[in-house]
């Protein structure tokens, strides 16, 4: 274990970084973004710096935000700052500030610029050393999003290190889409899974670990969602709150707090908070909105429309209900109107079941009808009153009139007997009374503060007026104001709505006569008043003319009529609609007089809107226009006006756009007649020009632009004029008209700006002044949305319009201001120029205006070109360029030749630029190449001329450029070129793949690949079909393609490698040229690994053919080589002068033989010979010419051990290898009769090889397998070659072993020739050993049949076993070998195994066991004797057991262990009756087993056991004696235990003294194993033991390990004195008894008396004894099996008597013992404590220190059983 300081240098060790240690700061140094590892570390700081430092500069240009990092990351000192140096506190310091920048510039990283500046960060402060980010952290891994998503679930630092991030680029104002839309996709997924495992458990765990969960991440959210100006951060929040939601059981606390959360700032992202909300919502019980919920929810503008637009997708319907009830709960308070209004625009608009309404009316009836004031004192509006209204109005509406019934029903009798009369006295539910949609009479109620408010405001209108003849002049008016004032107060009391009428100021008696009194009406329900206020100037209005006889013509209503019935209100519908019947009817009954109706006087005509050109300009209709319209149009259709408020817009669209022969066709109602159309047209373009109303325009604008003409009269000519007007207007003017009519400027100007058609030059004119004026540079709504214009029907206007203003729009994209209006505006010109498709003519112009200096084509001599420098082009040309080539990239246009051909001139006069200045234009030439491969694309079936097209510049490009994605576009415009025009790229093309082998290829991105793959899908195909018509032989134009390939191998990724060189092979052929390839790359790479596993893999790609093609191909190769004069490898085989030919066979020949070792190769050509025939007949003469060629080099060349014989053989066994085994062995036949003897030997080695691997072969193989039997006798009979012999045995053996049973005679045939004198009797060791493991294998199969061939084969292994083992030269082979010999014999002819051969293979066995083998023999061994006690009959085996005794003793320990293993599985395997009848012999077994330590020690003489060894063959004596106990009866074993105690006790002193040893020995372990059930037994041995305890204490070695065997045996005696169970089974009843005897048997004094006598007398002798505690340990357990109050009276004075000896060892030994029995058998011994106490009193005075102390001892365990003190006792 390492010490603590060992632990700190290692420690230190690892976080230090050796300055010395160069190669690791170059490897650190070369980590880089922009360069190779080789490039970037032959790069200094200050190179490095200078490079960075200036994309840090356009950084800064960008964003002036990064200038704070000047002084810090981009100073001249951090050049010098070394990380390494640095304390840990500045470390740290630094790593803030390379988050501010990281956090900064992460949303600009796909920019060059980013880029250079972060290479600063990685090079120079290396971020990546300083964070824990492996093992992702090594390029180009990315991590995977799964892994990203498990880390961020379970590491809690990462979540909260990550979140916080986030958060706080967020609150810096740094968050870009990219980080944002990562974090939350991210953090969803992992909030899911974290709450996912938090279900697992049970619910109380359940609820545990979501309640962690969300304390994990509720204040992040709550952090995000106070983030202002971050609105993609809150939507992230929103979408992890509803899986939080969707996934765990928030209560009612969390869902409150939750909701406050997502409307708290929530500006911006309203329509993503209420999808929140809604599912928020769903999961509350209580119908309660949070206070802060509440508020911000009404405070949305247009939330009813949200609403409706979410219902579609998600159940709104809980949160309307709970908004419905928070709006009634907030009544009585200020404000009250707005939410009567809210609540009926939610109940009206279908929002919720039936069920839901009904809940949310019947509060609000029970509201209506309650006691509780709902008015505030310094507030006049009646809220129950307005609450009844409402009610009313509801009952009224279609669809939440029929629920009020539903609501009803929930009321008690009170309140639904006073709604119902409520709602009876109005009508509501009287048959017929009032129709569904009859508007409800306002009810006059006499409110004296009402009545007080509209006489205060009416007593401020004048009397009358002396200016106004119309209120919709142009100019403001003095009294309007006032009159709207008066008018919306006394909209509450339709009293007060008549006063207001008859004011004079209005003049109503001459409202036939002037505009005055209609224009004012006119203003009102146009104007943005309320609804209700709005209706009843549409009602005052019918009501005063429908109670008068029509005198002019009032058709200046039927415009702002249109106005109303597109209004978005069904009440300004509804009342519109009335106003239409009344004037219907008006007109009708004027019409039906008879008279000159165009004498009627046209109302407000020259007046309406003033006295001037806006009144003058007014096209009016004549009467029978007016009525028709009135009558054939708006009635007709009046009720589906109604119904939809866009219905009006586009049948008036319809009606006046409609076909001539339509109209024809057609003439009836809701259509024009034809010569109305045009007059109802201008007529209403007049009125939309010139009304001084926004809103109208607004309205009815619309409905005209998408009317191009009627007849001759074109919309927009009608409309121009006020195109013109809102321009000259100005800005300023439009957004304060706006403003006051609560429109949105922008909307309207839109409006407006579409009257411009692409085919009116007028129009156009019109925009393209409002763009290049000077004066709208300050007016971005109008040129915003003039731009926008042409932008919508660029695609419409005339191809010379187009070219005009794509010139002005470039103009004022390039031109140079310090304007910020200004700019703005060139912004606009260029986004335009960009979204529209610019035409070929366009894109001509714009390119000819490029700068022209580009041009290569420079006038002068050729030295003058070369020597005088182009000018250098500007920043703004550059920028122009640009720009123009930007265009044309994103145009999309298909272009011809001419676009082409001047691209192709800006690509040569960049690329003679970068020549003459040395500066990379990269951008531009991308533009340019982009622009050329999308006019390419688009047009396939284009004729390319070859003037325009230069494929020099291309290739320049890919070979020059350092720009990667120029590289890769010039090669992607090669492949198109070549797919379009092969002959043009067919000179230029060969030196592409060189070019990308180091450039392209290299990369690791998928784009690159794309572009390798592109490009030779298309030239590679092309080059081969020009090579085959140029070359004779191909191979010289293939080589050199292929070997551009090879070249190419470094540099190519790994990942990518297989696929592209596949694809390669593929299209030269890979029958052809596959064997060419990886000959190259053989000859490029011959020391490479990678190479040649990669060659391995891609010839595994192919098909079984295909790779013997190869092999014989590549073999043609080598033997072209050997030629005079090689033909075509010549072109693959580079000609070496310091290499022979026999050199250059063996390079190539041994590379293809590692390339067919792999086992794919193998597996294949087996799979395709044994699964098809017929296919495996094709591959039979490849094979057979593959093996012609190989036997032709084998012979051509001299054998050697490393040479091309070796390589052939090798080749050979590959090939032979794979083949199936029927084939193989027929083919192995015909190399034996024909090849060389190593040739032989090698097949027969794979024949080996195969036979022992091939588990599964079919039912053909075996018959093969046998029929070659006799082949491999005769080899084993005639060959003198001895590994062939060798092998021929071995493959006998598992043929035999695996077929054998299937033909018993030819294995009889073979088993005579292996037990044979030229194999089983050779003289070899090595054959030898392998005809006995073959004829192991034979005795199993043929079993009773190898019966004849025992006699000799086992008598002559074991005499040869024997004379090994006696020499001390038994191989290991040889010995396993014979002992599995022996194995086979005893397990399937065991009968065979008798007499002199069993008792020589004990002792064979008996030498190996001392002989020095290692383990591996000792295991066979062992399992040879185990199945001689299974197999063996055991009369014989005992008597060889007997007969082999002293040899076994004689070999060792070893030997004599075995022996008894033998014995001992021997009776494990026999019955009872068995046992019985060989009780005698086992006796006597076991007898010579005890005697081993008297023979051995009796006397000790060198060539005597260790006292360790003979210890473990008794305990193996023991086992093999309880094994036997365990399989007999009490009647057997007794008369053997008997015996056993005699015979230890019978013989001479000295002898009897070892066999006592031994059997007490066994003695204990047998009362230990039985237990209770053999205490009787102890009877049997009491005298013995006494006996041997009494004699005089012991003084030898032997003496006292015996004295110590008898102290033990008593101990386990006495151990288990308890009742049991006899385990030795009796054999009748009257032998049970002994179990009956088992109970209390040390109790009785016969039993008692004479041992503990003689156990007490040894305590006298203690100071010479050495086992004293066994002694104590004795008594106390015959204490306890005593159990009886004398017997423990008796012990305790005997051992009270030893405690005055005069000896301390004595008295330590009886204080010791009185410890032990008090400490066993506690209270039950202290009741002698009375007769210790004297005794105890003298101990404590004992002269000697240990009995003091342990008697203290003694007397603490007393007092510890006895709970008190013995002090008072003692005194």
């Amino acid at each position: 274990m390492a010490t603590s300081l060992a632990q700190q240098l290692a420690h230190i060790r690892v976080r230090s970084i050796n300055a010395l240690d160069l190669k690791a700061q170059k490897k650190a140094h070369s980590k880089s973004l922009l360069f190779d590892a080789h490039h970037a570390a032959t790069q200094s700081y200050e190179t490095l710096f200078q490079i960075c430092y200036e994309g840090w500069q356009e950084l800064c240009r960008l964003d002036s935000r990064f200038i704070g990092f000047a002084g810090s990351l981009f100073s001249e000192q951090s050049k010098q700052e070394d990380r390494t140096q640095m304390t840990a506190a500045q470390n740290k310091d630094l790593d803030i500030v390379l988050e501010d920048f990281m956090g900064l510039v992460g949303s600009r990283l796909l920019l060059k610029p980013a880029l250079k500046a972060v290479e600063w960060l990685v090079r120079r402060f290396r971020p990546a050393a300083f964070k824990f980010l492996q093992p992702y952290i090594q390029p180009p891994t990315n991590p995977p999003r799964h892994t990203i998503v498990y880390t961020v679930a379970h590491n809690q630092d990462l979540f909260n290190n990550f979140t916080i991030y986030t958060l706080k680029v967020c609150r810096y104002g740094q968050q870009y889409p990219a980080l944002l839309s990562f974090w939350a996709s991210v953090t969803s997924q992992a909030v899911s899974l974290m709450l996912d495992q938090s279900r697992l458990g049970r619910l109380e765990l359940q609820k545990q670990n979501q309640e962690d969960v969300l304390r994990r991440i509720m204040p992040f959210l709550a952090r995000g969602l106070a983030m202002r100006q971050c609105q993609d951060l809150r939507i992230g929040c929103y979408m992890i709150l509803i899986i939080v939601i969707s996934k765990c059981n928030p209560t009612e606390e969390l869902l409150a707090a939750m909701m406050d959360m997502v409307v708290y700032r929530w500006h911006g992202v309203t329509h993503a908070g209420l999808i929140c909300l809604v599912i928020l919502c769903q999961q509350k019980q209580k119908l309660k909105l949070p206070k802060k919920a509440f508020e911000a929810l009404i405070a949305v503008e247009n939330l009813v429309d949200d609403l409706v637009q979410l219902s579609n997708q998600y159940n709104t319907e809980k949160l309307v209900l709970n908004l419905v009830l928070g709006l009634l709960k907030g009544l009585g308070r200020a404000g009250d109107a707005d939410r009567l209004r809210f609540i009926r625009v939610l109940l009206e608009a279908d929002l919720m079941q039936s069920s839901l309404v009904a809940a949310a009316l019947t509060p609000m009836l029970r509201l209506s009808q309650g006691t509780k004031p709902l008015r505030q004192p310094e507030d006049d509006f009646d809220t129950r009153s307005a609450l009844a209204d409402l009610i009313l109005c509801l009952a009224n509406s279609e669809t939440v009139g029929p629920i009020v019934r539903l609501a009803l029903e929930d009321l008690d009798n009170e309140t639904r007997q006073s709604c119902s009369d409520l709602l009876r006295n109005t009508g509501v539910y009287k048959d017929g009374s009032k129709p569904p949609d009859a508007d409800i009479e306002m009810r006059d109620v006499e409110d004296p503060p009402v009545t007080a408010q509209f006489e205060t405001l009416a007593s401020r209108i004048p009397i009358q007026t002396a200016f106004e003849m119309s209120l919709l002049t142009h100019t403001d008016s003095y009294i309007l104001g006032s009159l709207l004032d008066a008018f919306e107060a006394a909209c509450r009391s339709q009293k007060h709505l008549n006063a207001f009428s008859e004011l004079s100021v209005l003049r109503k008696p001459l409202a036939m006569v002037e505009p005055l009194y209609i224009s004012f009406f006119i203003r009102v329900w146009c104007g943005h008043h309320p609804p209700s206020v709005r209706v009843s100037a549409i009602t005052a209005l019918s009501d005063s003319f429908g109670s008068e006889k029509l005198i002019s013509d009032i058709q200046v209503l039927l415009p702002y009529i249109l106005y109303a019935l597109a209004d978005p209100s069904l009440l300004i519908r509804r009342g519109a609609a009335t106003l239409v019947h009344m004037l219907a009817t008006s007109y009708r009954d004027a019409d039906s007089q008879r008279g000159d109706h165009s004498k009627f006087p046209i109302l407000g005509k020259g007046q309406i809107y003033g006295q001037g050109r806006e009144s003058e300009e007014i096209a009016w209709l004549p009467w029978q226009a007016v009525v028709s319209f009135i009558q054939d149009w708006l009635v007709p259709q009046l009720e589906e006006f109604r119904l939809d408020a866009d219905q009006v817009g586009r049948s008036l669209v319809d009606s006046l756009s409609a076909s001539t022969e339509r109209r024809e066709a057609e003439i009836g109602p809701q259509k024009f007649k034809k010569s109305f159309r045009a007059s109802i047209l201008t007529w209403l373009c007049s009125h939309i020009v010139n009304t001084p109303l926004y809103a109208v325009k607004e309205r009815l604008l619309p409905m005209l632009t998408h009317i191009p003409q009627v007849g001759q009269v074109a919309t927009v000519t009608l409309l121009t004029p006020m195109l013109a007007a809102t321009i000259n207007q100005g800005q300023e003017h439009l957004e304060r008209s706006c403003k006051k009519e609560h429109i949105e400027a922008s909307q309207y100007i839109d409006l407006v700006m579409a009257i411009a058609t692409p085919n009116d030059k007028e129009s156009i004119k019109l925009l393209q002044a409002c763009i290049n004026s000077p004066q709208t540079t300050a007016e971005p709504l109008l040129y915003v949305a003039a731009f926008r214009r042409l932008g919508n029907v660029w695609s419409l206007l005339r191809p010379p319009m187009q070219v005009a203003l794509g010139k002005i729009m470039l103009e004022l994209a390039m031109s140079k201001t310090d304007s910020q209006e200004a700019i703005s505006k060139h912004r606009e010109a260029r986004d335009t120029l960009l979204s529209v498709r610019l035409s070929a003519d366009t894109l001509q112009e714009f390119l000819q205006d490029s700068p022209n200096f580009l041009d290569s084509r420079r006038t002068g001599t050729a030295k003058r070109r070369r020597t005088v420098s182009p000018p250098r082009i500007s920043g703004d040309d550059t920028r122009r360029l640009c720009f123009i080539l930007e265009l044309v990239e994103s145009s999309a246009t298909e272009a011809g030749s001419p676009l082409l051909g001047r691209l192709f001139k800006v690509m040569t006069g960049l690329q003679g630029y970068k020549y003459h200045c040395g500066i990379d234009l990269h951008y531009l030439e991308l533009l340019a190449m982009n622009s050329i491969r999308g006019i390419l694309e688009r047009s396939a079936d284009m004729q390319i001329e070859r003037n325009d097209v230069r494929v020099d510049v291309l290739v320049d490009c890919i070979r020059n450029s350092s720009d990667p994605h120029v590289q890769q576009t010039a090669l992607l415009l090669v492949s198109i070129l070549a797919s379009m025009a092969p002959e043009l790229i067919l000179h230029d093309v060969m030196p592409i793949f060189t070019f990308m082998g180091s450039s392209v290829m290299e990369r690791t991105d998928d784009y690159s690949a794309h572009v390798v793959k592109q490009t030779m899908d298309s030239v590679i195909p092309r080059i081969m079909d020009s090579l085959r018509r140029r070359h004779r032989d191909s191979m010289a134009g293939v080589s050199e393609l292929l070997l551009s390939f090879a070249a190419a191998f470094e540099h190519i990724p790994r990942a990518r490698r297989l696929t592209l060189f596949r694809s390669l092979v593929e299209m030269i052929g890979a029958d052809e040229f596959f064997f060419a390839l990886l000959i190259l790359l053989h000859n490029k790479f011959p020391h490479n690994k990678a190479a040649l596993q990669f060659s391995v893999d891609l010839l595994d790609c192919y098909e079984v053919e295909t790779q013997l093609h190869t092999v014989e191909r590549y073999l043609d190769t080598i033997a072209d080589c050997l030629q005079s004069k090689p033909t075509f490898s010549a072109h693959l085989v580079a000609n070496d002068p310091s290499r022979n030919s026999e050199e250059l066979v063996t390079d190539l020949l041994s590379h293809l033989v590692s390339l067919l070792k792999d086992k794919r190769f193998v597996t294949g050509i087996s799979q395709s010979f044994a699964l098809d025939r017929s296919r495996s007949e094709r591959l039979r003469p490849a094979l057979s010419r593959i093996t012609y060629q190989a036997l032709s080099l084998f012979r051509r060349f001299p054998q050697r051990p490393d040479g091309v014989s070796r390589l052939c053989q090798d080749l050979l066994s590959i090939l032979l290898g794979g083949l199936p085994m029927g084939d193989f062995v027929t083919t192995l036949e015909d190399l034996l009769d024909n090849a060389a003897v190593e040739t032989c030997f090698d097949a027969l080695s794979i024949f080996e090889l195969r036979l022992r691997g091939d588990k599964n072969t079919p039912a053909p193989s075996h018959k093969a397998c046998l029929d070659f039997l006799p082949r491999l006798s005769s080899i084993l009979e005639e060959s003198e070659h001895a590994p062939s012999r060798r092998t021929a045995l071995s493959c006998i053996d598992h043929i035999v072993e695996r077929f054998g049973k299937k033909n018993i005679d030819t294995v009889i045939q073979a088993t005579n020739v292996v037990a044979g004198a030229k194999c089983f009797g050779a003289g070899t060791e090595e054959l030898r050993v392998t005809s006995l493991l073959c004829l192991s294998t034979v005795v199993e199969v043929l079993q009773d049949e190898f019966i004849p061939f025992v006699p000799r084969t086992l008598s002559e292994t074991l005499n040869n076993l024997s004379n090994k083992v006696e020499e001390g030269d038994c191989g290991k082979r040889l010995h396993n070998a014979a002992h599995s010999f022996f194995s086979a014999l005893l397990l399937y002819t065991p009968w065979a195994v008798t007499g002199p051969d069993l008792d020589l293979l004990l002792r064979v066995s008996h030498g190996s066991a001392n002989a020095n083998v290692d383990e591996e023999c000792s295991v066979e061994r062992r399992a040879t004797l185990e199945l001689v006690a299974k197999q063996i009959e055991p009369k014989e085996c005992f008597a060889t057991l007997h007969k082999t005794w002293a040899n076994a003793m004689a070999e060792g320990p070893g030997a004599l262990k075995e022996q008894l293993s033998v014995l001992e599985k021997l009776v494990g395997r026999l019955s009872k009756s068995a046992i019985g009848r060989q009780s005698d012999a086992i006796a006597r077994l076991l007898i010579k087993a005890f005697d081993l330590r008297r023979i051995q020690f009796a006397p000790r003489t060198e060539d005597s056991y260790e006292d360790k060894e003979v210890e473990e063959v008794e305990n193996a004596s023991n086992a093999a004696a309880l094994a036997l106990v365990t399989r007999i009866n009490d009647t057997i074993f007794r008369p053997i235990f008997v015996q056993l105690v005699e015979w230890a006790a019978s013989s001479s002193a000295k002898a009897r003294v070892h066999r006592q040893i031994t059997v007490y020995k066994f003695f204990a372990k047998f009362f230990d194993r039985f237990k209770s059930i053999t205490t009787n037994y102890a009877a049997l041995i009491i005298e013995d033991a006494t006996g041997i305890l009494k004699r005089p204490t012991p003084t030898d070695h032997a003496s006292k390990l015996l004295w110590e065997k008898v102290i033990q045996t008593l101990q386990e005696c006495f151990k288990y004195d308890q009742d049991g169970t006899l385990l030795i089974q009796t054999s009748n009843r009257r032998s049970a008894s002994y179990a009956d005897a088992v109970s209390g048997f040390w109790q009785s004094p016969t039993h008692f008396g004479p041992v503990s006598e003689v156990l007490l007398d040894q305590l006298k002798d203690a100071s010479e004894i050495p086992l004293i505690d066994e002694v104590t340990a004795s008594i106390t357990e015959l204490a306890v099996a005593a159990d009886s109050a004398a017997h423990h009276k008796t012990l305790n004075i005997a051992v009270l008597g030893y405690m005055r000896s005069d000896s301390p060892a004595v008295r330590l030994a009886a204080v010791h013992c009185q410890q032990s029995l008090t400490a066993r058998l506690g209270e039950e011994w202290l009741a002698l404590l009375p007769e210790m106490l004297p005794f105890i009193s003298e101990l404590q005075e004992d002269d000697d220190e240990k009995v003091e102390r342990e008697t203290l001892k003694w007397i603490k365990k007393i007092e510890d059983v006895l709970g008190e003190s013995l002090t008072p006792m003692l005194q």
